[in-house]
């Protein structure tokens, strides 16, 4: 649970660090890498619980995201362009999860390739929302992915070497 209630924090704390990119309404920010980093550190079941501790917290406040600052500074939440990516970290994280222990050895290509599908996932995830909002989905993809695509490589690459490195995939 102290690693669950850790995930939580460290997911609201990144959601903190954020960079405003041109012709996009949502900030990066380093919640991916967390997300991620869930995925391949705890059992599928806790990385679920970790995110949707992470969702529930926000959640909870009235209007959702918008009116806790510990959860994107006002810039994401239920009313926002964001809500898609959030929602996508679920799955992500239970994916990456599940995929990194159905192998028997853990090398570093195949946390690359689990990662990139956890990545795949919540970008795809906020595709949706965002053409469901906007009603384009080619505007979906100018400005809810493509700004994205390089920094979202560099996380991967982040995270993969300090999945690798640390060896953080456990059976905890």
């Amino acid at each position: 649970m102290v690693m669950v209630a850790g995930f939580v924090l460290a997911l609201g704390a990144s959601s903190q660090w954020q960079i405003l990119l041109p012709n996009s309404p949502v900030p990066m920010t380093m919640q991916t890498v967390v997300v991620l980093l869930c995925g391949f550190w705890l059992r599928p079941r806790l990385a679920v619980a970790a995110v949707c501790g992470y969702l529930a917290l926000g959640f909870a406040t009235a209007g959702g995201f918008s009116k806790m600052p510990f959860f994107a500074a006002y810039r994401s939440g239920i009313s926002t362009m964001t809500l898609g990516y959030l929602v996508g970290f679920l799955p992500a994280a239970c994916l990456v999860s599940l995929l990194i222990r159905s192998f028997r050895r853990v090398t570093f290509a195949r946390i690359v390739v689990v990662g990139a599908f956890g990545t795949a996932v919540i970008l795809a995830s906020g595709l949706v929302w965002m053409a469901l909002t906007i009603t384009t989905i080619d505007r979906a993809i100018a400005i809810g992915l493509v700004p994205f695509a390089v920094p979202a490589m560099f996380k991967l690459m982040l995270v993969s070497v300090l999945v690798y490195a640390g060896r953080w995939t456990t059976d905890t």
